[in-house]
């Protein structure tokens, strides 16, 4: 195989790459399970629910939306690359698909209200905007953005790949935290102690942070941690990633 080539630009992303190995096939969609379980715990365990959910730095997947649907009226997308964007709106055009296994799988957590086409129908029906977005900045929307604040904010693996020190992590958690209402929830995703991973033929940088870090940050921005849960990294993760687990971590402002 052809050396990767290194990158910390994120420009050459390709989200078509991304949800074909990642996302879409039935043993990326499977190896996903834990990810959308614990989305589900975390919103019907600690009975989540608002108006306004924000998520930062989407991609070009659905995946941490799937539940969050049910207890939201509005949705935001938001990324820092456009193209991530472009794929977002062509899924919601019915151009692109998302996982159809990944939502049967919360359809069966739910004990199958609906089939996975009505879900899917209603996250777009309430998907109200997809807004660039740039984490490193003290007004991640932009000065001239008209959103107000939200009652619910997710970010998963997404700060890690934006900055590269730990203090630059925690400005990051500062800044997405600036986006949630008082009393509002973030719902934090993050891999623990590695510093790349593999979209395609580039090898992007990461931060490297722990756990004790990311709880460090949280409270550095004003934010109570109320529940965490930690996933090993699986054996077709580690084809791609640097990383060693996962950390999801529901905290209120």
């Amino acid at each position: 195989m052809a050396q990767l080539k290194e990158e910390k630009d994120l420009t050459s992303f390709d989200p078509e790459w991304y949800m074909q190995e990642l996302v879409l096939s039935d043993e990326a969609a499977n190896n996903m399970k834990g990810d959308v379980e614990v989305f589900h715990k975390f919103f019907t365990d600690h009975n989540l629910s608002g108006k306004r959910l924000l998520d930062v730095g989407t991609g070009p997947t659905i995946h941490t939306l799937i539940t969050a649907c049910n207890h939201v009226d509005e949705i935001y997308l938001s990324d820092f690359l456009p193209q991530n964007l472009q794929y977002l709106e062509k899924w919601r055009k019915g151009e692109k698909r998302q996982s159809e296994q990944l939502i049967d799988h919360v359809m069966d957590l739910e004990g199958r209200q609906m089939t996975a086409g009505q879900r899917e129908s209603d996250l777009k029906s309430k998907v109200k905007g997809m807004l660039p977005i740039d984490v490193t900045l003290s007004k991640p929307l932009g000065d001239a953005s008209s959103y107000s604040q939200f009652d619910i904010v997710v970010s998963s693996y997404c700060i890690e790949t934006a900055v590269f020190t730990v203090d630059g992590y925690a400005k990051c958690v500062e800044n997405v935290s600036s986006l949630l209402k008082k009393d509002g929830f973030l719902i934090l995703c993050a891999c623990l102690n590695g510093n790349s991973y593999q979209i395609g033929d580039y090898k992007y940088k990461a931060v490297s942070i722990t756990k004790e870090g990311i709880q460090s940050a949280l409270r550095q921005a004003g934010l109570v941690v109320i529940a965490t849960e930690e996933l090993a990294e699986t054996d077709y993760d580690a084809k791609y990633l640097s990383f060693d687990s996962y950390l999801y971590i529901l905290a209120r402002k």
